[in-house]
């Protein structure tokens, strides 16, 4: 998880310098400079700080690092998201991919301010799960650009997948996490 998530911030910082973008990077820059900027060089801050919060001796040595890397997860969370709905309009695609992508920039948003409440609210292990859920979101970035190829490779044209790209993306994600959540809320259940 963490080598792509480092490799996607690599891809969304090369897509932020216009030497290195690519024809559909570019083509999200035409409709809007700053919203693919802030969804760019924010996913990439956000995918590198949200990797790093998963290591639970990063966590416990370094307290006060990791709070301070949610913080810059959470504000990066909510611009690149709201920058996303936006772009989300402007989608390959259509209407579905508007509504896939749409709904995973609403769902991430959601689930990040969740999380925020609740470690606020002293409650440390919703926040870790909630946080789990926005991370499973964050990483649409990565299982996007896995299922681009794949679709290709079986010979299904970019504009037939897209569609269905932009709910697979992160769909799935999110119901991992919730799979993984189970044995946790079990857990906590039967010892109550």
């Amino acid at each position: 998880m963490t080598l792509a998530a480092f490799a996607i911030a690599g891809y969304a910082i090369s897509a932020a310098i216009p030497s290195t973008r690519t024809e559909f990077a570019e083509s999200l820059f035409e409709f809007s400079a700053v919203g693919s900027m802030s969804h760019f060089l924010g996913g990439a801050i956000v995918l590198i700080a949200g990797a790093i919060q998963f290591s639970t001796r990063f966590r416990t040595r370094y307290l006060h690092i990791h709070r301070w890397l949610g913080r810059i997860y959470v504000i990066g969370a909510i611009v690149v998201g709201t920058a996303g709905l936006f772009l989300a309009f402007s989608s390959s695609g259509g209407v579905v991919a508007h509504f896939g992508f749409g709904m995973l920039a609403v769902c991430w948003v959601g689930a990040t301010l969740v999380a925020y409440r609740h470690i606020r609210a002293g409650n440390i292990r919703l926040h870790q799960d909630w946080m789990i859920r926005s991370y499973a979101l964050t990483l649409a970035a990565v299982t996007l650009r896995i299922y681009i190829p794949l679709f290709l490779i079986y010979g299904i044209s970019f504009d037939d997948a897209y569609p269905a790209i932009s709910w697979l993306c992160w769909v799935p994600n999110i119901l991992i996490a919730e799979w993984l959540l189970v044995p946790r809320s079990n857990r906590i259940h039967s010892s109550a």
